[in-house]
């Protein structure tokens, strides 16, 4: 089970990809003004000089019926819109006033340029419907299912859970959620009318006054700029809308009971969002505006699923599907891979949980610190799953052994050979935090601290000397986990009396090795222990029996174990 900082981490990249959908849908609404305006600015241009009397603009001109030659122009431009609203779902009110004016003989100049500046907008708008229709159905479906996959893949099990067809994302972005009872629709195209009424309005009273045609084209402009950020608030904040009402049901559906705040914190920042950061709040006090984004207009923050006492455990609860069975979700696995599993139902090569996995609650005090401190470094965890049967000691050495580019994880290695001795499928070529934390003595020595564990430690003023009592202490028939020095491997003393180590990092001689004559060779050799240094130093050895069924130890595990596209094996990290 993932720690707090996990899910903030994971949902805040997925609010950011959210906002950016809303973002390129905004840029597109831009795009949209931007090739109306320019529509309408030539209109005005031609029909002005139409009805312009030495370079003015009378209102007798404006007001003028068109000649036959421009109201047969008109009426083919006026076919060609209706033509066009028809294939293109633009307001049918708008198709039928299209058609009235078709079926006229009279019309004004003034009418005519009317008319051909609202079918750009008409056009322009209907674009922006599609475009905000389209993208809000985007941020619902994959912010319900990546919420979803977050969940699982972070809690470690997956299972069946309702899907999302188009009928239900309709009616769920059609549903007013604002307080004035509109849909995004309706805004749409009320920000239309508002704005074909202010044209018309502007294009009369430049008309009447005799205004030069470019005082109309920059008061349109303004006109249109205020439109195009109204309709950039609305893409916005219908984003984060959705996004958050795609949690919501995300986190019912999945039965999350608690849901924590998380703002982007930045300068940007709004003060409410500040102050409702990190609060935590019941599933049944959700409320957008009040205990859920959006609290504002471009609101970026989101929501956390908060994991009380019952989810301590790393997948310790698992609600199950209608077949009744949950299955591990390995943490490489992708959204794609996710997607395949648990919405299309495909479940081929996914290992069903069973009711004696050790997917357990962490009671041990030292394993819940260890693991904080690895999720803290956002060392990933890969669930480690049961081989199908025990491999063999050779097997064994065979899987884990041929190189490694990864300096430092011998410490690893020995302990994946130690799983792979308790028949878990573990293997270790991964590198970064994971060797990082392996690799220091101070973490290292605290698996000393499970339960049953009974280490040997020796002390003394070398390491030499350290090296040498513990293996004085290694018993026929016996194999012990043993680290001093700068290594950690596995050691035994065969039936002959002959200590032995075990090479797992060499790409041409892994095996078990001979101590060379004096063991005090080797350790300097091979462990790089040295003389004194005039303080005490510090080894110790596990017996490996008696480890390899620990459940802690098949936890902690999981953060050793590679996938086969992480691996860095060999000694150039080619080898998979």
């Amino acid at each position: 089970m993932k720690n707090s900082e996990y899910w903030k981490v994971r949902f805040e990249q997925l609010e950011r990809a959210q906002h950016q959908k809303g973002v390129e849908c905004y840029a597109g609404i831009e795009e949209q003004y931007r090739r109306a305006q320019r529509q309408i600015e030539s209109q005005i241009a031609v029909w002005y000089q139409r009805f312009a009397d030495n370079n003015g603009v009378s209102l007798q001109g404006a007001r003028r019926m068109l000649n036959k030659r421009e109201l047969a122009e008109l009426k083919w431009d006026v076919n060609q819109y209706i033509k066009y609203g028809q294939e293109n779902a633009v307001s049918q009110q708008w198709v039928k006033q299209l058609e009235n004016a078709s079926a006229r003989y009279h019309i004004s100049r003034l009418e005519a340029l009317k008319l051909q500046t609202q079918q750009s907008l008409e056009v322009m708008f209907g674009n922006q419907l599609d475009s905000i229709d389209s993208t809000m159905r985007d941020v619902y479906k994959t912010g319900y299912y990546k919420t979803a996959f977050e969940i699982q893949k972070g809690v470690g099990v997956g299972w069946d859970f309702a899907t999302l067809d188009d009928k239900t994302i309709s009616k769920v972005i059609n549903k007013p959620w604002a307080v004035d009872g509109k849909n995004f629709s309706e805004r749409v195209w009320g920000n239309r009318q508002k704005l074909v009424n202010e044209l018309h309005t502007e294009l009369t009273r430049n008309v009447m006054l005799g205004r030069d045609p470019q005082k109309a084209i920059d008061a349109i402009a303004r006109k249109m700029n205020t439109s195009k950020n109204v309709a950039g608030r609305l893409v916005m904040t219908e984003e984060a809308f959705f996004s958050s009402a795609a949690q919501k049901d995300c986190f019912n559906e999945l039965d999350v009971e608690l849901f924590e705040i998380v703002a982007t914190l930045d300068s940007h920042t709004s003060e409410i969002c500040r102050e409702m950061d990190g609060k935590v709040f019941p599933m049944s006090q959700w409320e957008v505006g009040v205990t859920a984004p959006p609290f504002h207009v471009w609101c970026r923050t989101t929501t956390v699923p908060a994991f009380g006492d019952e989810f301590d455990s790393i997948g310790e609860r698992a609600a199950r599907g209608e077949d009744g069975k949950t299955y591990y979700v390995p943490a490489n696995m992708t959204y794609k891979e996710w997607q395949k599993s648990f919405v299309e139902g495909d479940k081929t090569g996914l290992q069903e949980v069973e009711s004696d996995d050790t997917m357990k609650e962490i009671n041990d005090e030292t394993l819940k610190l260890m693991v904080e401190k690895l999720d803290g470094m956002s060392v990933e965890y890969k669930q480690v799953m049961m081989n199908q049967k025990q491999l063999t000691e050779k097997e064994i050495i065979d899987v884990l052994s041929g190189g490694d580019k990864t300096n430092g994880s011998c410490v690893s290695v020995g302990l994946a050979y130690i799983g792979q001795k308790g028949g878990m499928n573990v293997l270790d070529f991964r590198g970064g935090g994971s060797q990082s934390f392996f690799s220091k003595y101070v973490n290292l020595k605290e698996i000393t601290k499970f339960p049953n564990v009974n280490a040997i430690f020796e002390t003394a003023k070398s390491t030499i000397t350290v090296g040498n009592k513990l293996l004085k202490r290694v018993e026929q028939g016996k194999e012990y986990y043993l680290t001093v020095g700068r290594h950690a491997t596995i050691v035994r003393r065969t039936d002959d009396g002959i200590l032995q180590y075990l090479e797992l990092q060499s790409p041409t001689m892994s095996g078990w090795i001979d101590f060379n004559g004096n063991p005090r060779f080797t350790l300097a050799s091979r462990f790089g222990c040295a003389s004194g240094m005039g303080y005490t130093e510090e080894g110790f050895m596990i017996d490996v029996e008696q480890f390899k069924d620990s459940e802690e130890l098949k936890i902690l595990l999981g953060y050793i174990n590679t996938s086969t596209d992480k691996q860095v094996k060999g000694v150039h990290g080619g080898i998979k």
